[in-house]
């Protein structure tokens, strides 16, 4: 992170300047990365930091958090008034004015016109010049990452685009521990053409309030919890300005990231529109039918496996979750729908300070919504999360153990940009807010509940993506014309949502009848047609609630009323789940039903069975006997109520505590059900309550506490009980016997466990503090845990310890060990009894072989339930005498004897041995040594068998780069992804190797007669590994027996072509398009070719890639390029085959993916064949030696006589412009000889890049911008000519330096 920074006299003069100053550059680089035509740049690393509790926020893994790098200026009255006017005339585009407001004030501030060379677009900004006296060299030796300059205000970063046409704000308030988020700011100001950014100029932690321990709630220098932190200033400002510039609300994007490794389950961004608020809409949510809105502007799958580094598929609620309650969200895309995902733990901070300016006023449904809240995943969790996958994902190089500073954010944008793209012309439509369109009309309206003074409507929903409010007509006579008052969204906001389906009409008179009607209005004046009319009559009640709660074999239901008029009572009616509502009570016969005067009613229905459902609903009645029902119903169900009681020995004082569980209640605090209790009295007394610690301040006591239904039988509930007592003397605690016999419920106190079922718990009471119980209920099962073990490989004879701890051992009645995997299982001991803590074994010699095993524990518990426990460990148990059976043939093979001293014969019998040389070749040997690799011959198959000691831990192999021939040293298979490396002592999953391009997933095993890409290494094999780093880095890979890693997912292409040639080794290539797929070299999708094995006279088949450079690999098994996109397009991927024998060679293909007009040709040797419909021909190369070709894929038919005529093809140049290098690139129909020259515009001959023959098929030359000198050529424009005896083509090329 090398800053430049100009000496600190020039900043000051910078600071004093009487006018604002002018800089050209790119504003990408100006804020992330190095930009010399600024003053200064790299904004984002003279943020100001500062720790105030290690490790409460995670902070960028390239950027050590350093306290004293800056400050934030806590603002003084005086400094909010000078900036308060500097903010007004610099949104009135006063800028000299406001500069010399920031100068005469001393403020380290500058304001900038700033010409972005990235965009064309001119900005200005407003920015703090940093402090040259800092610096931090964030604790490396390298200057990379070194930090020049701090602010010392740190109060943000302003950017204006005056000709930013749409009204949005974006904002980035913590730009320490949510480190990409200036990035994304930045992506997002550049593709929403928006107004406005601002960056705050320090981390949150940088100021606080020294008050108690830190929590981000006591920060000062965070502008959203600080109302008059300097930044909230220009925000009401510029959201002022939109406000009166374009009539509209301004949308406020506020950009958040969280910590990689918290908050694990959620989707990678969570979105909300604010907190609280359960009723999001556009851009996040359209409840019209068409759905333009940023959620269903995505696709069902959102990222395909491994599109950005390795990694899974990423579907839509994988990506995106939304907060919300109301109304239902529904993704759809004609194939899959359903709900979106809703789990969401970071809405908006409830105080946020812009959340609440730009909401002020405004209802939640509003079809418009304008505050947008994202927290992305600064991992997301499709990913392995660890260490190196973290740093990788922000630009950490392993191969030159160094950070990309120039792409730290490259990933986490080519993975996150998706919402900002997508979101764009999602903002179009919204803030152009039309559809054209008349919204229908609401339908089959009906009043669903009649009260004191109001009316309840429902009706279906009209919908219009440009809603505005549903108005509700309403008189005392028919609706006509004019003779109605009008109910809106002014009366009740959720009018306002167009999927409103019922809403009360307030403030009628209760001896009016009353009519209605309902239509729908949308923001550009269009009405809907009005719906059917309906009429009504006022209840003599009005009821504002109802509630049941079922107890002990009855149901409590509660209402109250604000007001009757001529009621001569209520009626009560039940319903159970079998049959309709019929009447329990009346006023009629129950004179407490019929109370005129009285606000509060309560009803028991004592006629009820625990463990059964109910639902209620209750009526009034008027002077006409009319009655009219509530309908709200109240369900119930009634559940035991359980106790305990606390009590001194000889029973004269006690307390008593009640506890249940009920499918109505919840683990928080229920109103009725959750009763709380006082503090016990001044002296005499035992005490008992439950406890709730986070209920208040102080925490809460309960005298009963009923939590949600759990079934008990599978899970378990807790109470905490706090007791207390003044009696010096031994206490008992009682359970109530209304318990079934299977139930359990256990009292701990400390490390004690009483089985209150069994009889009372009694302890000594030695003073009159509390005593802190837990009351266990439910199943409450014994576990084991186990004592760590390494992955190994045991062999008959040696010793294993197993250890293993237990929870709850005295419900343990006695226990199982074994030793299982997917098909066997060995019993070691069916009697370990509840103290028995580690079983010693000795390996049986004569002992079968079992691979992937794992120690298991079997409890049985007192109650007979059996419960199993399974090592997190993992080993295999093999004989101690080892037989080794060798077929005849070619093989791959390795020693896995360590202390052995054995011979190729000793083992194989007659048989010949080859190992790797330095130089990649192959040497014969005569010694099987443990730790290497084998090519071995035989002719006969032989066996050995050895007692000798088997390798049984990990064990590592240095690498080299390119080819490593490896043996497997363990007598165990191991999958690819089982495999782990070391860089310079840090481990590494293969996966991770993968991400950083440091192996290539092609691992070559020898199988039957030819090579065998596999991904699985079985024990005795040797295998092929590519290595593609630096020796620098020590790469060792570790065998560690059953290691499991995250399985690297094999994405498919498109379209694949498999070739085979007869006799050659490797026999097949594999050529293709792919999504993913770039046409450089591709490492996850373009493999090297192994070396030809030890056989004399091998033919090979490889692909040459054109384009590969000095550091690419050239000779590829399989190479893939992008998709075609359009008509008549091409690829040439050139081939070559080495004919190591005379005679007719058999070449066989297949493919997957061709569409039906496209054709395949192969042109070897200047031969053409046609693939398509001939699955197999024989070529007959005239000698031995090596051939060059191509084949030709192309999605259209071409003749070959036109491919004749026209031999050079698909003539381009790229980067173009370029500076300083330019590829030309050109397709051969057949090998010609050809010239390639350079020349510039007044036809001057600059360079000559090729004259010769080149062979058929696709070429790549550079030019590094020199003429035949040596000497670079001017900027301008150049063209490339490139000719054969019978065409020439030309191209333009412009040099920008």
């Amino acid at each position: 992170m090398k800053k430049t920074i100009l000496a600190a006299w020039l900043c000051l003069l910078a600071a004093l300047a009487p006018a604002i100053i002018t800089e050209s550059g790119s504003l990408r680089a100006f804020l992330l990365g190095s930009e010399p035509a600024c003053t200064y740049d790299n904004w984002i690393s003279h943020i100001a930091e500062g720790i105030a509790s290690p490790n409460y926020n995670l902070y960028a893994p390239y950027d050590v958090q350093t306290n004293g790098f800056g400050n934030f200026r806590l603002p003084t009255a005086t400094d909010l008034i000078y900036w308060n006017n500097m903010a007004e005339l610099f949104v009135a585009e006063d800028y000299d004015g406001a500069q010399a407001i920031l100068t005469s004030n001393s403020a380290p501030f500058q304001i900038v016109q700033f010409n972005d060379t990235d965009t064309g677009r001119t900005y200005i900004m407003l920015r703090e010049i940093p402090n040259p006296a800092y610096y931090d060299d964030n604790g490396t030796v390298t200057e990379d990452d070194d930090e020049s300059g701090a602010f010392v205000y740190g109060w943000g970063l302003f950017i204006y685009s005056p000709q930013g046409s749409k009204p949005i704000i974006i904002t980035v308030p913590h730009p320490c521990d949510d480190f990409p988020t200036p990035a994304m700011g930045y992506e997002a100001l550049k593709h929403w053409d928006a107004r406005y950014l601002m960056i705050n100029g320090s981390g949150r932690e940088v100021r606080w309030t020294n008050q108690g321990s830190y929590t981000n709630s006591k920060s000062l220098s965070d502008p959203l919890r600080n109302p008059t932190h300097p930044f909230n200033t220009l925000y009401k400002k510029f959201a002022d300005t939109i406000r009166d510039q374009f009539g509209v609300r301004e949308f406020s994007a506020q950009i958040h990231s969280y910590d990689w490794n918290r908050h694990q389950g959620y989707a990678n961004c969570q979105i909300s529109a604010g907190n609280p608020r359960p009723c999001p809409n556009l851009p996040i949510r359209d409840l019209s039918p068409l759905k333009r809105d940023l959620i269903n502007a995505g696709q069902h799958l959102m990222i395909p496996a491994n599109t950005i580094g390795i990694h899974a598929d990423v579907y839509l609620n994988d990506f995106y979750s939304v907060n919300y309650s109301t109304h239902d969200f529904i993704f759809s895309d004609g194939v899959n729908s359903y709900p979106v995902n809703d789990q969401v733990d970071l809405p908006a901070y409830t105080q946020n300070q812009h959340m609440l300016y730009t909401q002020s006023g405004l209802t939640d449904y509003d079809v418009y919504e304008p505050f947008f809240h994202l927290e992305m995943d600064e991992l997301p969790n499709c990913y392995d999360e660890t260490e190196n996958v973290y740093h990788w994902f922000y630009g950490w190089d392993a191969t030159s153990q160094s950070w990309n500073m120039d792409g730290l954010f490259d990933r986490f944008i080519e993975y996150y940009g998706r919402w900002i793209y997508d979101l764009e012309p999602v903002l179009v439509d919204m803030f152009a807010m039309n559809d054209n369109q008349t919204p229908p009309a609401p339908q089959n309206l009906a009043v669903h509940n009649q009260s004191l003074t109001s009316v309840t409507l429902s009706w279906e929903k009209s919908h219009a993506y440009d809603f505005e409010s549903y108005e509700v007509l309403y008189a005392t006579e028919s609706i006509g014309t004019d003779n109605f008052q009008v109910f809106n969204r002014d009366n009740n906001s959720f009018l306002a949502s167009p999927d409103c389906e019922m809403i009360t009409v307030t403030n009628l008179t209760n001896s009016n009848p009353y009519y209605f009607r309902i239509r729908a209005k949308d923001k550009n004046g269009n009405y809907s047609t009005l719906s059917n009319e309906v009429g009504a009559n006022l209840a003599p009640a009005g009821i504002t609630s109802f509630t049941a709660h079922g107890l002990d074999g009855t149901v409590r239901l509660f209402w109250q009323v604000n007001g009757q008029v001529g009621n001569q009572g209520f009626k009560v009616y039940r319903q159970d789940a079998a049959g309709d509502f019929t009447l329990v009570d009346s006023w009629l016969t129950n004179p407490a039903l019929s109370n005129p005067s009285s606000y509060n009613f309560e009803w028991w229905d004592t006629d009820v069975s625990n463990g059964s459902g109910y639902t209620y609903k209750i009526s009034s009645t008027n002077l006409q006997n009319v009655e009219y029902f509530h309908n709200y119903p109240a369900d119930a169900e009634p559940r035991p109520i359980h106790s305990l009681t606390v009590s001194n020995m000889s029973g004269t004082l006690s307390d008593e505590v009640f506890f249940s569980a009920n499918p109505f209640a919840t683990d928080g605090n229920d109103a009725y059900w959750d009763v709380t209790k006082g503090t016990p009295g001044a002296s005499n007394y035992v005490w008992g309550a439950f406890f709730e610690q986070y209920w208040s301040n102080s925490g809460t006591n309960l005298s009963r506490e009923v939590k949600a239904m759990f079934d008990a039988d599978s899970e378990i509930k807790t109470w905490v009980l706090r007791v207390r007592s003044d009696q010096i003397e031994t206490l008992n605690i009682t359970a109530s016997g209304n318990f079934s016999r299977e139930e359990k419920l256990y009292l701990q106190n400390g490390g004690t466990y009483h089985n209150l079922l069994a009889g009372p718990y009694q302890y000594s009471n030695t003073n009159s503090d509390f005593r802190t119980m837990i009351l266990h209920w439910g199943n409450m099962q014994p576990r084991a845990s186990f004592a760590s073990l390494e992955n190994k490989v045991y062999q008959g004879g040696t010793d294993i310890t197993f250890g293993w701890s237990f929870q709850y051992p005295f419900l343990i009645d006695h226990a199982e060990i074994s030793i299982v995997n997917a098909s066997d299982s060995l019993l070691l001991s069916d009697s370990v009894t509840p103290t028995q803590t580690s079983f010693p074994w000795l390996v049986p010699a004569n002992v079968a072989e079992m691979q992937d095993c794992r120690f298991v524990v079997d409890i049985v518990a007192v109650d007979g339930v059996r419960g199993r426990f399974v090592s997190p460990y993992r080993f295999s148990l093999l004989p101690q005498m080892i037989l080794a059976y060798n077929e005849a043939g070619l093989k791959m093979r390795s020693n896995p004897w360590p202390d052995s001293d054995l011979s190729f014969e000793q083992v194989f019998g007659p048989a010949l041995g080859y190992q790797m040389t330095p130089n990649g070749g192959w040497g014969m040997t005569l010694d099987f040594d443990f730790g290497t690799a084998y090519w071995v011959s035989s002719n006969d198959i032989n066996f050995y068998s050895s007692i000798l000691p088997l390798q049984s831990g990990a064990y590592y192999i240095d690498l080299v780069p390119g080819w490593n021939f490896l043996p497997n040293p363990h007598l165990c298979a191991y999958d690819l992804e089982d495999l782990s490396f070391t860089l310079i002592g840090q481990l590494h999953s293969f996966t991770e190797m993968l991400s950083q391009e440091l192996v290539s997933p092609a691992v070559f095993v020898w199988r039957g007669e030819d090579y065998e890409k596999t991904s699985r290494i079985e024990p005795w094999e040797a295998f092929l590994i590519y290595y593609n780093g630096s020796p620098d880095l020590a790469p060792q890979i570790r065998f560690l027996p059953f290691c499991d890693g995250p399985k690297p997912l094999a994405p498919e292409p498109v379209f694949r072509l498999r070739m085979e040639l007869e006799g050659a080794h490797p026999a097949g290539i594999e050529l293709g398009l792919h999504p993913l797929a770039t046409n450089a070299v591709d490492f996850r999708f373009d493999h090297p070719s192994p070396p030809c094995p030890p056989i004399s006279d091998c033919s090979s088949l490889w692909i040459h890639h054109a384009g590969a450079d000095s550091t690419d690999i050239r000779n590829l098994c399989s190479e893939y390029r992008q998709p075609f996109s359009g008509p008549e397009q091409v690829e040439y991927f050139n081939i070559h085959a080495h004919a190591g024998l005379e005679g007719p060679h058999e070449i066989s293909f297949s493919t997957e993916g061709a569409g039906d007009q496209w054709q395949i040709m192969l042109m070897l040797d200047d031969v053409p064949h046609y693939l398509n419909g001939q699955d197999t021909f024989t070529w007959e190369p005239p000698a031995t030696g090596t051939y060059e070709g191509y084949i030709r894929v192309s999605n259209y038919q071409v003749a070959l006589q036109d491919l004749v005529q026209s031999p050079i093809s698909a003539l381009s140049a790229y980067p173009n412009p370029f500076n300083p290098d330019v590829t030309i690139a050109f397709n051969l129909a057949l090998s010609n000889e050809v010239s390639v020259d350079l020349f510039n515009i007044r036809g001057q001959k600059v360079r000559s890049l090729h004259k010769g023959k080149l062979a058929g098929g696709n070429h790549r030359l550079r030019w590094d911008g020199r003429d035949e000198t040596g000497r670079g050529v001017a900027s301008g424009v150049y063209f490339a000519r490139v000719s054969t005896a019978s065409e020439t083509k030309t191209i333009r090329m412009l040099l920008l330096k």
